[in-house]
């Protein structure tokens, strides 16, 4: 199999299974289970597939190295790892470019992506909310729904639009692709990634805005609170 940066997959049975975070130094080529700060923002858990599969931000994986992408237009980083056994413990140091985080094995499984994250129900029976119809144009992201403020400069956003349509069809804008899933009052339900955002209604000086939890793969894979995606609807002409 090749993987996304050309390299050939080479197997490492070390490394298949779940793998905790255990601490994190800035260090570039830190091999120490010692000395490691606890607080950071790094990922709480990390699997390594079968095979090398991809899964969230991971594109995959071969022996001795990991690639990672950080989202947007950003290339797909390849950085090395090395496993060794420490005082009966067996760790992984995961080398990036100005730091290294450190895991702790937690057992050698060979997981499935279906296994793997959080998921909500997706099974909700179909609600007519009137007040939500029609179409809605992405003015902004952010962490908190309270941290909007209109006309603070509007960016092009990933998900440029959302319709929502009669019956519970919802019709979504990904950049240049048209993706559907499906809603009902207060929730927006994506069935690929078995999610259900909360959405809500604020008129904000006269226009309406929806505000939408962003429930995908840092909620999903990373344990994450949601940030909110900010809508304003659309006016007909």
């Amino acid at each position: 199999m090749i993987l996304p940066n050309g390299m050939t997959f080479e197997n490492d049975e070390a490394a298949v299974g779940k793998w905790s975070f255990f601490g994190w130094k800035d260090d570039p080529a830190y091999r120490s289970a010692g000395g490691l700060l606890k607080d950071s923002e790094a990922i709480p858990e990390l699997f390594f597939l079968p095979q090398g599969q991809p899964y969230w931000i991971f594109e995959g994986w071969t022996k001795g190295f990991l690639l990672i992408h950080h989202g947007g237009d950003d290339p797909i980083e390849t950085y090395p790892y090395e496993i060794s056994t420490v005082d009966g413990k067996t760790f992984l140091f995961l080398f990036q470019t100005d730091r290294t985080d450190v895991f702790l094995k937690m057992d050698g499984k060979q997981y499935s992506k279906s296994e793997l994250g959080r998921h909500d129900r997706t099974d909700y029976p179909f609600i007519d909310d009137a007040a939500v119809k029609g179409s809605w144009r992405s003015v902004g992201f952010v962490e908190n729904a309270e941290d909007f403020l209109p006309g603070n400069g509007e960016t092009e956003n990933f998900l440029r639009s959302m319709e929502f349509c009669e019956n519970g069809e919802l019709i979504l804008t990904y950049m240049d692709e048209i993706w559907r899933q499906k809603w009902t009052q207060g929730l927006v339900i994506n069935l690929r990634l078995s999610t259900s955002a909360p959405y809500f209604i604020k008129e904000i000086d006269g226009d309406e805005y929806l505000f939408m939890e962003w429930r995908t793969g840092n909620y999903v894979y990373g344990n994450c609170k949601p940030d909110y995606y900010v809508f304003k609807r659309e006016k007909k002409a």
